[in-house]
Order: structure tokens, then sequence, then C-alpha cells
């Protein structure tokens, strides 16, 4: 740096240093851990790389008034404890304190102390010029803030927020809190982590919509939610250092139609306050109180609502929601203990895995139910048949045990372990009363045992010739019933797919379920200490094939079901999330309204679950950087300090 910018860089970074609370640990001292807001560290960065030690080991901190997010500030009053501050502009401020009392006040004044104590602040830039009456100078002398200077200062601030999404704060220095030095602004890139876009992608094909709710400014804000694909590029920034506008007319309707702020939000009343963020995906200047009402505005239209957050501000939003999802790594202990759910890499993909993993368990579930019930339900015909008609019984008990085992264990449980098709990724989240059990589960079931039980029926008539039941006749029955209920599990893998369509090895586990279920049943016919156990004989290949052309209609029936009665037979993937108490109330606001009014809140009105990317502001290594010169940055790399919420 020139001496003339050397002071003013200076006066930026020490301020920043000195309003910090953060720890970093130097040249690799292994005692010493790097502590504290990623934000703060990014500060400790900037300064060590523009060539300044830490000041604060040379000050002594009397006061310190913590950032909140009503006031956007954090505010530290410290002295020199050798009486010489760091930097000259410090000491042209404390100089023109001493000026500026009087004797007879300087008691009263500053805590009557002359002790050259000085405040140190930071926060929200419009917050922070607010209390600014001088700048620095080039020789670190105060100089005249106008008020055109201060709109030239917050016009660069949006300039930096909007051109690279950088998180903008403002530092000041001063003798008292109503009167201080704007030190300058300092921009830290604070990017999503990596594969946040793709996952925000790929809940948006499901059926998610995905919200932001952020501290940082609206520049910010919509910056990040393009990159992160939560708004969608409508227009490039064309921005340079002389425009005095952020944003084209395309990001400027964007801004208008689909952001709201805190301030905006607080002058909704709360019982309009859901029909008043439909289409907004972008919240930007909220503070906490803000994301429990929104939480609780979504409820109260019978929306899901599953949200994370990693701060002890954001534990009454977590508890109020239908799902709190709190961040293993960098949470606080209160807001794991309000939350349901622990993410224990704090990685925002991990909710998107275990939403696609959800979805896949449920149908999975349903999958297993239908051969389960369709097993079930033609065993009991069978039997009932034969007992109503006066028949003797198509198979014995040791078969019908038999049945049970390898139907119920291998086949059926790896049924569960299906992976998950991309059709139900893409489904619309279901509604939370929706019932595992439906028409169509039932129908397939029904028709599924209504072919086992007549192929079964059918061979044992064939081979009940002469009224006399033999080994050969129960070893038929009892093939074809077995065979017909092995095909049977491989068409329940998808409600949706034909066995053509299906990948053979897509599950390996129910491969070997079923190459274990068939020896398993070659040696109850063949091997002859079973042949006892369970009364069988050996078969015929002439028989075998037999047997295997009856069964396989079992897949000529799913095939015909699937794709010329699949509206009977397939479970529907478009289900909507909300009550039908709610949908009852969507229609009558329909009617009163007017159709068309009725169908565009139809369209606007979808399932919204509430997520964010909880924890703290993320900063690469030598990513941040002031609005001069040098980088700051920070050495570790954690979520951002950005609620992301899935609509």
């Amino acid at each position: 740096y020139s001496s003339q910018e050397w002071d003013v860089i200076a006066a930026l970074f020490h301020t920043a240093s000195l309003c910090n609370n953060a720890t970093l640990s130097v040249d690799g001292d292994s005692e010493k851990e790097h502590s504290g807001q990623p934000t703060e560290l990014a500060l400790l960065v900037g300064t060590i790389k523009a060539g300044l030690e830490d000041p604060r080991p040379q000050y002594h901190r009397t006061q310190e008034v913590p950032f909140s997010s009503d006031r956007k500030r954090m505010e530290v009053r410290a002295r020199p404890i050798g009486g010489r501050h760091v930097c000259r502009a410090f000491a042209y401020c404390n100089k023109s304190k001493q000026s500026s009392l009087l004797p007879e006040d300087s008691r009263r004044r500053s805590s009557g102390s002359n002790d050259g104590s000085i405040f140190y602040v930071k926060g929200m830039p419009e917050s922070v010029l607010g209390e600014c009456t001088t700048y620095t100078g080039m020789d670190g002398s105060p100089t005249s803030l106008s008020e055109e200077d201060k709109a030239q200062v917050l016009a660069q601030s949006r300039r930096m927020a909007a051109q690279g999404g950088l998180r903008v704060l403002a530092m000041a220095y001063g003798p008292t809190l109503q009167s201080l030095t704007f030190a300058g602004l300092i921009g830290m890139e604070d990017p999503p982590r990596v594969g946040v876009a793709d996952a925000v992608t790929q809940l948006q094909k499901g059926g998610v919509k995905v919200l932001m709710v952020t501290g940082d400014s609206k520049e910010t804000a919509i910056a990040i939610a393009k990159r992160c694909g939560i708004l969608q590029h409508r227009a490039k920034f064309e921005l340079d250092s002389s425009s005095n506008s952020s944003y084209s007319d395309d990001d400027l309707e964007l801004a208008a139609t689909q952001s709201l702020s805190g301030e905006e939000l607080d002058n909704f009343p709360p019982g309009y306050l859901a029909d008043s963020i439909v289409g907004v995906k972008v919240f930007y200047r909220v503070a906490p109180r803000h994301k429990l009402a929104l939480v609780r505005a979504l409820q109260s239209q019978g929306e899901i609502v599953a949200m994370t957050g990693d701060g002890v501000n954001d534990a009454t939003a977590l508890k109020g929601a239908d799902i709190g999802i709190s961040m293993g790594c960098n949470g606080t202990d209160v807001a794991k203990e309000a939350s349901d759910i622990v993410l224990a890499d704090d990685d925002f993909t991990t909710i998107t895995k275990a939403v696609a993993e959800g979805k896949g368990i449920f149908f999975n579930i349903r999958n297993f139910l239908s051969f389960q019930l369709s097993t079930s339900f033609a065993a009991l015909t069978m039997a009932s048949i034969a007992s109503a008609f006066g028949m003797p019984s198509p198979l014995n008990a040791m078969q019908i045990l038999w049945i049970n085992i390898i139907m119920d264990g291998p086949p059926a449980q790896s049924l569960g372990v299906e992976p998950v098709d991309d059709k139900i990724l893409r489904a619309k989240p279901r509604s939370a009363n929706e019932d595992i059990v439906t028409r169509a589960l039932l129908a397939r079931a029904v028709t599924s045992a209504a072919l086992i039980v007549y192929c079964t029926l059918k061979v044992f008539s064939n081979e009940l010739d002469d009224g006399n039941v033999t080994r050969r006749d129960t070893t038929m029955t009892f093939m074809t019933f077995v065979n017909c209920d092995l095909f049977n599990a491989y068409v329940c893998r998808s409600s949706t797919k034909a066995f053509y369509e299906l990948s053979l090895w897509s599950n390996p586990t129910f491969l070997f379920a079923i190459g274990g279920s068939i020896l398993g049943q070659l040696l109850v016919i063949y091997f002859p200490p079973l042949q006892e156990v369970f009364q069988t004989e050996a078969l015929g290949l002439h028989d075998l094939v037999y047997i295997v052309s009856l069964s396989s209609s079992v897949l000529w029936l799913d095939t015909l079901r699937k794709k010329f009665f699949a509206s009977w037979f397939s479970d529907s993937l478009k289900s909507n999330p909300r009550s039908a108490k709610s949908k009852k109330a969507d229609d009558n606001n329909d009617e009163s309204h007017g159709n068309k009014g009725g169908r565009r809140r139809r369209r606007q009105r979808r399932v919204r679950s509430w997520l964010h990317l909880g924890g703290a502001t993320a900063v690469d290594h030598g990513s941040s950087s002031a609005s001069t010169t040098p980088t700051a940055s920070s050495p570790n790399r954690t979520a951002r300090n950005r609620n992301m919420m899935a609509l």
C-alpha cells in the first residue's frame, strides 16, 4: 500500500479486530484452536493478510454490547494499555475527544475518564452509518461525512453485495456512539456449500419449494439465492464501479415479487401473513421472531413445516415446526434439544438424501404389504375353497409352514431395500395422513391371490384323478404355489413398472433371497431326509417346465394391470400433503372468489416443507475480501449463516 492508504487500511482492520471475539491460531500452534464465528475469524485473517498484527493484546476492553438481530451491530469500548493507540487514526480520534470536553463536564461525559478509551463498532452499513459524522481521511484525521457521502457508501455496499453475493460489514470508531468516524466497508464472500445447488434442484423436482431466510441484505440474499437455484436467472448482474444501480430491470422485478424483508413482514397482520408470502422465495433482514411467525402462518393453512437451525434464537422455530432439524457439528445444545432430528454433518445435501430415502421406504412398505397380503389371501382362500367343497387339503401342515417361512423371510424382507425409483423421487410430497394400505394395493393383492389360487387348484385338480391325495399331488401343488409366490415377489418390486422394465441387478439382496428360496425349495423336493419331513417326492423335468410356465402367468397379469388398468391398480404419486380440511377450505374460498382466482391460489399454495441451511457463516480460505485491496478469509469452512427453507 501507499503511505496515504496505510492509515486508512490500519484504521479499518484494527477496528475489525478490536470489535471481535474470535480466536485465531497462527503459525500452526497446535495448543490453540480456532474459535468464534467464521465471520469474525475472516476479519482476523484479513488483518493478518493486510500486514497488520492483532491489536487486542495492547488494549483493555472495558465495555461490550454484543450483536443483536434488532440492532444489527456490535459495539466494544477499549483503551490502550500503554496509553498509546496502534494507529494514527485512533490517536486523532482521542485528541478530538479531549478537545471536545470541557473541564466541568469531562467527568460526566465518556464516563468521566481521560484514559484514551474509544468505541469500536461493526455491523450492518445502514445501522452503523446512521451514527457516523466523519470518515477516516488519507492522513488518518476525521473528515466531515455528508449525506451525499453516506448515500455513496450505501450504494457501494449494495454493489458489493449484488456483484458476488458478498456479506458487507461497516466499521466505525469514535469517542461516543453518537459521534462515530466511518472506517470503511469489508466484503466477505459467503458461498453456499458444494452440492447445495444440485440438492435444491432435486428437491424442486420432487415437489419441494426451497426458500431462503437470512439476516443479510437484499442484494446479498438475492445473489446467493440465484447461485443456489432458489431464484431463476432471468438476467445476469451487469455492474461496474461507476454504476449507481445494483440491478437490471428484470432483477428489480424479481426482487420486488419474490423477496420480503423482516420489516415488511412486521407490517402484515398475523391473519393475512400466509396469503401475503405466497410466491415469495427470499426473506432478508429477518429476526428470529420472523421465523416462528412464518412457521405458524403456514401451519395455520394446513401446511407441513420442517425447519433447520443451529443457534439459540432458532430454538423456538425448531420447536414450533412439524419437523425441527438442528446442526450436529456447529449447532448449539439448545437447538439440538429443541429439534427432532440432528444432522451429523451439517450438510444440506443430507436432507435431500433423507427425503429420497423416506419416500423410498414408504413405497417399499407398500410393496412389501402387497406381496404379504397376496400370499396370505391365497393361502387362506385355497384352504377355504377346499373345505367348502369337501376337497382334501391341497397342502399339508409342514408345507404351509414352509411357505410362511420362505415367503415371510428373505424375499419379503428384500423388498424393503429396493432402490428408490426416479418417478417416486419426482413425486410430490404425500399427505401425512395418507393411508399405507390403499384401494389400489388391495386390488393388486386380491387379483394376484386369485390367480395364485386358480393356478394351484388347477394343478391340484388335475393331479387328483383317483380321489386319493398322494405325495405327487401335494408336491405338484406345493411347487406351483411356491413358484407363483416367487414370481409375485418379483413383480411387487414396483407398483408402476412391468416386470421387463425392472433391472435384474438393481437389488442384489433380492437376487440372493430368491436364489436361496429356490435352493431351499429344491432341497425340500429332492433331498431324501427333507422329503420325509415334508411328504414330497422328486418331480421330472417335464413337471418343472409345466409348473414354471403356468406360474409365469403372474407376470402377464401384472403387466396387464400396470399397462392397461394403471388407474385402478397403481398408487398415485401426485398426492397433496394438505389435510382434507384445508383442501375443503380452499375450495370454499375458490367458489367465493371466482374460478380464476381459485385456480391461482391452488397453484400458489403447494406443499411447503420448510428447511434451511443452518450453521454459522461459511467463508472459504482466501475467498473473502475487503472493500479495499486486502483479503480476509476464514481457515475453517462451515455452513452458511442463512436459513434455507423448502416449501
